[in-house]
């Protein structure tokens, strides 16, 4: 859709609204504040029609936050690495059903976890572990259908990272890390495992391209579409929303130690870019356009690419199984309630209308830190909320996601009333 006028003032004071909420001192309701800095932006085909930006940086030293201040995209990497693997599928340089280990020999190395054979007490392995029946491929990293999982999801992941030795940083790790911290937990292709599995397919499009991560997508779609505040590698704090973390009492305290390092060893392509919420909304233009950036006036993927791409392509027999933003806004004991997916984009796939008014087929998926967006095809529109809150899922972020996604389909909708009340 392209929202008119009057559709840009109610989506306007709408999203305002929720801004304003978030980001204010409510020194008599608790929290006092959902989150010190949020950034709110919604774009259709051809651009962005809401960017705006509330609160400050930093609770410790209040310098406002604005429409230029970086954020540490998490898992919003992924869409990103992906595309960058779709770019190589086209030029013939990536099998996706080739085994990885013919461009990254290294993956061939890593075994399969059995039940019992972590030992809780000292993070060693009883006994060696067996090579996979199935070797791992491009499709099963970029669905996560490999078998990698994360520490703060899987048990045994958690007890060799903080147990085993060598002792390896997780939060700053080298390749070594992932070779001796990050087994398989099942068979490739076997089941559905949220996990470092698009790290691992940058590491694959570092061997083909020959540069780092970082460059390459520079080179490829963050240069071409105009994507400037990019980047793995900062300097400085100085230019960026600062992550915060929830205590018991709901108050929010700076987090020194939480955050992606600035100058990582690794160019991660699962969790590891900087960027603004305008430059993602660019980067989300390019799916809704099928491969087409109107912001660069050029193609980064063919048509039929993309339209392959945004499919479901989980196997009949495999769910997907994870506890996320959009599962939040539907009641899992709903009618008719169907199983959502996972596509070649690095995304989530819509299988219900829900509530909020996202229609089935629109790709999703968000960061650590509560940032969440949608790639509404139908509409032709996009949304994306940012904060820099730990935990996951925090109780009190949550709700505004929510109500943000509402408030936009609200206009698409065309409900007349333009003023959405605060929670």
């Amino acid at each position: 859709m392209t929202f008119s006028n009057s559709d840009l003032n109610k989506l306007n004071k709408r999203l305002d609204v929720i801004l304003e909420d978030v980001t204010t001192s409510k020194q008599s309701e608790e929290p006092p504040l959902v989150a010190p800095a949020c950034t709110i932006g919604v774009t259709q085909k051809d651009k962005t029609v809401y960017l705006n930006t509330k609160g400050v940086t930093n609770l410790d030293t209040k310098q406002p936050s604005t429409n230029d201040h970086l954020y540490a995209f998490y898992s919003c990497t992924k869409s990103l690495t992906v595309m960058g693997a779709l770019i190589l599928y086209e030029r013939g340089q990536l099998d996706l059903d080739t085994p990885v280990s013919k461009y990254f020999p290294e993956i061939s190395t890593v075994g399969v976890l059995e039940p019992g054979i972590v030992d809780k007490k000292t993070g060693d392995f009883k006994k060696p572990l067996s090579l996979p029946k199935t070797q791992v491929t491009a499709r099963h990293l970029m669905t996560h259908t490999a078998g990698f999982s994360y520490g703060f999801i899987h048990p045994d992941y958690f007890t060799l990272i903080t147990k085993g030795k060598p002792r390896l940083d997780a939060a700053n790790p080298t390749l070594e890390f992932f070779l001796h911290k990050t087994p398989l937990v099942f068979e490739p292709g076997t089941n559905w495992m949220y996990g470092h599995s698009i790290d691992w397919l940058g590491f694959v499009i570092e061997k083909i391209s020959g540069q780092k991560l970082g460059e390459f997508l520079k080179k490829e779609i963050f240069d071409p579409i105009g994507m400037s505040s990019c980047a793995f590698h900062q300097n400085s704090y100085d230019n960026m929303n600062r992550v915060h973390y929830r205590k018991q009492d709901g108050t929010l305290k700076l987090q020194e130690k939480f955050g992606l390092p600035l100058n990582p060893n690794l160019d991660l392509g699962g969790q590891g870019c900087f960027g603004t919420v305008g430059d993602y909304l660019k980067f989300i233009r390019v799916w809704l356009n099928f491969g087409y950036s109107p912001d660069g006036n050029k193609r980064i993927l063919s048509e039929k690419t993309v339209e392959y791409a945004v499919q479901n392509h989980l196997p009949e027999n495999v769910e997907l199984e994870f506890v996320g933003l959009a599962h939040n806004f539907v009641d899992d004991d709903a009618p008719g309630k169907s199983q959502d997916g996972w596509t070649l984009t690095g995304n989530a796939y819509n299988s219900n209308q829900l509530p909020s008014g996202r229609p089935k087929g629109t790709l999703y998926w968000g960061g650590l830190a509560n940032l969440s967006y949608w790639i509404d095809f139908k509409n032709g529109i996009g949304g994306f909320f940012a904060v820099q809150v730990l935990p996951y899922m925090d109780e009190y972020v949550v709700p505004y996601i929510a109500k943000f996604e509402s408030e936009v389909y609200a206009v698409v909708d065309g409900e007349d009333n333009q003023v959405p009340s605060k929670l």
